[in-house]
């Protein structure tokens, strides 16, 4: 065991060597502090995500959240990076008793967000809060006349966010907030003009880090995530990630739960 363990480290360089040792110093130092965010959260912690259909993972009709069925135990939560981050938590801290909502409605803008924000946030009383939205904004936006363009644009957007969070953090000053910026990929119809889609929701995006950074929230950047995802493995289609240019496929969503998790 002893000469296979001098064969390995003289077959590798000193660089290579660095790498791997600064990899384990970062698992070694990462790894249990990620562990430790969730076994120090309050008993009964209530988790929040609301958005839209990244989100919603094809849990509910486009209606209100109170029509979906929570008796039905086997299926729930949807199938996105929602229900990823939730059945894991929930499946690692049992004792905890962790309360998870979804709160994601297809088709969403920020505008329709605030409508249901009282019964679909504040009511619900949550210790951390995820919010997703935008892609709609931009795509409406693009899409609509002059009035609703005004009513979507980035500055309408930003104006309405921040009233959201300001309403929340009345409630709970102590309330952990985790924001996720809209992401667009060349995939399907959005490879043509991509460059102007790109712009475009990268004008939400940019009001998403703003926020971030005023808010001491926590940030998910999303198209830096799947552009890694990208790079990463240059061989592999971007459609692997991101279907449809706008919607995750389960390799993006659970890229998408584990940047989460880092998040918290």
């Amino acid at each position: 065991m002893k000469k296979k363990l001098e064969k390995f480290l003289s077959a590798i360089s000193f660089p290579s060597l660095t790498v791997l040792l600064v990899a384990a110093l970062v698992f070694v130092l990462v790894y249990p502090a990620m562990k430790n965010s969730f076994s120090k959260k309050e008993q009964g912690s209530v988790f929040l995500f609301i958005g839209d259909s990244i989100t919603d993972g094809n849990w509910g009709v486009k209606s209100h959240t109170s029509k979906r069925s929570y008796k039905d135990l086997n299926h729930i939560f949807g199938h996105g990076y929602m229900y990823i981050c939730a059945s894991e938590i929930m499946a690692s801290y049992p004792e905890k008793e962790f309360v998870f909502h979804n709160r994601g409605i297809s088709g969403n803008t920020i505008v329709d967000m605030a409508s249901r924000w009282q019964t679909d946030c504040l009511d619900l009383q949550p210790d951390v809060l995820t919010v997703m939205v935008g892609i709609n904004d931009a795509c409406y936006y693009q899409a609509g006349n002059d009035s609703v363009r005004a009513s979507l644009s980035a500055q309408a957007y930003e104006t309405n966010y921040r009233q959201l969070l300001d309403a929340s953090l009345q409630q709970n000053p102590d309330l952990q907030i985790i924001l996720i910026t809209p992401f667009i990929a060349p995939v399907g119809k959005y490879q043509n003009d991509y460059d102007a889609w790109y712009t475009l929701v990268q004008s939400y995006a940019d009001v998403v880090k703003s926020l971030a950074k005023d808010y001491d929230a926590s940030l998910i950047d999303s198209q830096k995530l799947f552009e890694q995802a990208w790079k990463k493995h240059p061989q592999t289609p971007m459609s692997y990630w991101v279907w449809d240019g706008i919607h995750p496929t389960a390799a993006g969503h659970s890229l998408m739960a584990k940047a989460w998790r880092a998040a918290n």
